[in-house]
């Protein structure tokens, strides 16, 4: 639901005590709530609610007030130090700004107080919650950075929590009154300055210790305790210093960990064998470490729960899976950016894979014939050394989302048909395939990518595809005309047909195609359709509200996917977010001719036109001028003449403007984007003039009639023909005066002319 909320809906509800309106759309201010007396629990969270929130302070019987992920901004309401009977407070995600509020000192019945990922800065001490006997939940955190934990050596709070996270509080050290604390069960210091050796003290003290959030600090040392911790279930590590091998006993240690992540460190040397150890492991990160050799055997068969593993950025080699392995739940490998050589038999009894990333390494041979058999959502083989033809099984599978194989060896025709999920992204550029493309290729994808092949043949009828975002079919040996068809792919963003041996003239019906005037949706990264349900749920403090558990690992993991594309003279990726934002047509490099449309002044949310290396003659068209949002403009190496239009000048955002080598005349703009504009951009035509390359067009004798579009034509047909009849006139005159000077001279020449000029006057006497 949006808008704001109706409260005249709930006026007659005097004896509510329960009100839940989160996850919705609502915006405004907070709703007139003063007339519930008896409201004892209040959840607004995941909103757009934004303005004063004074007026829920008057809830005197409210007992759990949920106002997380909405847009509140300014400092607290201190009033609401009156709501003495508070036992959950949650502020979190909002835009509240300078100290942390002070009131809380005084709310001694809450047990769960939340309040990060605020804009809080200055100093927080301690002393505000230290009587808070009650307290079992408490969550800081502040976006600003400016956030600093004041110290309090000797503080013995009253409390005894459960969970403690103080995230971005720029802490050095563990504070010290968590050693006064006893049954700890959370304990989140991430995004901190700790440095030193990792503080595995926490393990021993804490026996009920089941979640350790290390991740973003500054650590340099791993060490273990020496017992088993047999509670910890989730420890995060990432993104610190430690560069070191990893302990040989780290899987004897923590034998019943769920969730490890050691991603973003320098960790070196190969793979502990006692990770075997790790029954329980369902999710382990190793991405981007220094890791090295093969994956030890006992962690292959012993790890037989794990559901998410993650190598890449590492430098592991050989065979991916050389054995048999007991990985019955993998779901997600990410294996990309390592030295692996082959796909071996060991990875054929994973038939639970969703998701297989295998990019970037040194995978040689063919693709196995067994890979029909999984049901991917996800597959990626790009950029390895991979050749022969696809298993046709490998394309009929309805659960694809995302195929890659780019940048490898692969040959034969493309398949007829791609079965994918929801409407795919097909990634087949730079391998060499050949024949033609099929028509029916383009049926359920957002993204087609066949770019540098060795396709040949027209470019097919493609069936209808309202969708589909982005055709790339450059660097190919493609012939015959432009199709019309192409008009019909009304969602399209990129459209690239470069580099190809396309002929005719340009579509003028290429205006329908939208490049960004009607966006149904967003292209967002996607996530992975797999979760991982773990039945023992953390304790939450409310009777009435649902809470969120007090550390929810996520295993999602956002799937990035990009698409390549020439702009602004250099070849750019957009990946996800900066994908919304690109619209471009690309024709450049073929045997096109004929006149630029100017209907292709309508696509005013293209940001890249390039036309250049064609055969196209006539005018710039004025329209261009409507091209509120083009960044780059290419049109070099063509055969097109007359002014270049004074109203591109008011083209904001354009970068790059490329008429070179062209026929073109008149003054070049000097104002916009213009003026930054080097000599570079106007070479190779003689006729123009302006500051841009230091040409006077007061030197030019014909700048003012060449000014005008309509005048143009006709004036330099005029100019054509006085030079014809001018070369006409010169040419008589020069043919009689050498003749006469010929005949001036005494030669055997002359005597044969005279000669035959008797006998000519002869024969006609005679006549």
């Amino acid at each position: 639901m949006e808008g704001t909320f109706p409260m005249k809906e709930l006026i007659n509800l005097r004896n509510l005590e329960l009100l839940d309106l989160s996850k919705n759309q609502f915006v405004g201010p907070v709703p007139d709530l003063a007339n519930f007396h008896n409201l004892q629990g209040l959840d607004m969270s995941d909103n757009k609610f934004s303005g004063s929130n004074k007026g829920l302070c008057q809830l005197k019987n409210l007992r759990e007030l949920d106002l997380s992920q909405n847009k509140f901004t300014g400092q607290f309401p201190q009033c609401f130090d009156s709501l003495t009977q508070l036992q959950v407070l949650d502020i979190s995600s909002n835009n509240f700004n300078g100290t942390v509020p002070s009131l809380i000192r005084n709310l001694d019945s809450v047990e769960y107080l939340a309040l990060s990922d605020n804009e809080f800065k200055g100093f927080f001490s301690l002393e505000l919650i230290a009587n808070l006997s009650k307290l079992k939940v408490f969550k800081l955190s502040s976006r600003s950075n400016l956030l600093r934990l004041k110290k309090l050596s000797s503080l013995q709070p009253k409390f005894q929590l459960s969970v403690i996270e103080l995230q971005n509080c720029n802490l050095e050290n563990v504070p010290s009154f968590i050693q006064h604390q006893k049954d700890l069960h959370v304990i989140n210091l991430s995004n901190n300055k700790l440095t030193g050796v990792f503080p595995y003290w926490l393990l021993e003290k804490y026996p009920n210790l089941r979640v350790l959030l290390l991740q973003n600090n500054s650590l340099t040392m791993l060490e273990l305790p020496r017992l088993l911790n047999h509670t910890l279930q989730i420890l995060d590590l990432s993104a610190n210093n430690f560069d070191q091998r990893l302990p040989e006993n780290i899987g004897k240690v923590l034998p019943n960990i769920r969730h490890l992540n050691l991603s973003n460190n320098g960790f070196q040397w190969i793979l502990p064998s006692s990770f075997g150890e790790m029954k329980d492991i369902k999710f382990l990160d190793l991405s981007h470490n220094n890791f090295s050799g093969s994956l030890p055997m006992k962690f292959l068969i012993g790890c037989s729960s794990l559901h998410t593993l993650k190598l890449s950025y590492n430098k592991f080699f050989g065979q991916i899976f050389p054995k048999q392995t007991n990985f019955g739940s993998l779901v997600v490998l990410i294996a990309n950016n390592n030295l692996f050589t082959g796909i071996a038999d060991g990875l054929r009894n994973v038939q639970s894979l969703g998701v297989l990333d295998l990019s970037n390494n040194y995978l040689q041979g063919v693709i196995p014939s067994w890979f029909g058999g999984f049901f991917f959502a996800y597959l990626f083989l790009s950029n390895n050394l991979l050749e022969g033809t696809l298993p046709s099984t490998l394309f009929s599978k309805p659960t694809f989302k995302i195929l890659d194989l780019s940048g490898n060896k692969f040959s034969g025709n493309l398949p007829s048909h791609f079965t994918g999920m929801d409407m795919s992204l097909l990634y087949l550029n730079d391998n060499e395939f050949s024949g033609t493309i099929p028509s029916t290729l383009i049926k359920d994808v957002l993204v087609l990518d066949l770019r540098n092949n060795k396709l040949s043949g027209t470019i097919p009828h493609f069936v209808k595809n309202e969708f589909i975002l982005s055709l790339l079919l450059r660097g190919n040996t493609l012939t015959g005309h432009i199709p019309t068809d192409l008009c019909g792919l009304r969602s399209i963003r990129i459209l690239d047909l470069a580099n190809n041996r396309l002929k005719g003239s340009i579509p003028t019906c290429l205006n329908n195609v939208s490049f960004g005037r009607r966006l149904n949706y967003e292209v967002n990264g996607d996530k992975l359709p797999f979760e991982i349900n773990d039945d023992e749920e953390f304790a939450v403090y409310s009777r009435l509200l649902v809470l969120p558990r007090q550390y929810s690992p996520d295993y999602t993991g956002v799937l990035m996917f990009n698409v390549e594309f020439a702009s602004k003279s250099r070849y750019d990726s957009y990946t996800q977010e900066s994908f919304n934002f690109m619209f471009g047509l690309d024709l450049s490099s073929n045997e096109l001719s004929g006149d630029i449309p100017k209907e292709l002044g309508d696509l005013q949310r293209i940001r890249a036109l390039n036309l250049s290396h064609n055969s196209l003659s006539g005018l710039i068209p004025q329209s261009f001028s409507n091209l509120t949002d083009i960044e780059s403009i290419d049109l070099s190496f063509n055969l097109l003449r007359g002014p270049i239009p004074q109203d591109l000048s008011k083209l904001d955002y354009m970068v790059v403007f490329n008429v070179s080598y062209n026929n073109l005349s008149g003054s070049i703009p000097s104002h916009g984007k213009f003026s930054t504009l080097d000599e570079t951009n106007f070479i190779g035509n003689l006729l123009l003039c302006g500051s841009a390359i230091n040409r006077s067009c007061d030197d030019n004798s014909t700048t003012e009639f060449l000014e005008s579009d309509d005048q143009s034509g006709d004036e330099e047909t005029t100019i054509d023909m006085e030079i014809f009849y001018w070369s006409l006139a010169a040419t008589y005159g020069v043919t009689w005066i050498t003749f006469i000077v010929f005949l001036c001279f005494d030669s055997p020449w002359r005597r044969v002319w005279f000669h035959f000029v008797d006998a000519f006057i002869s024969l006609f006497k005679c006549v």
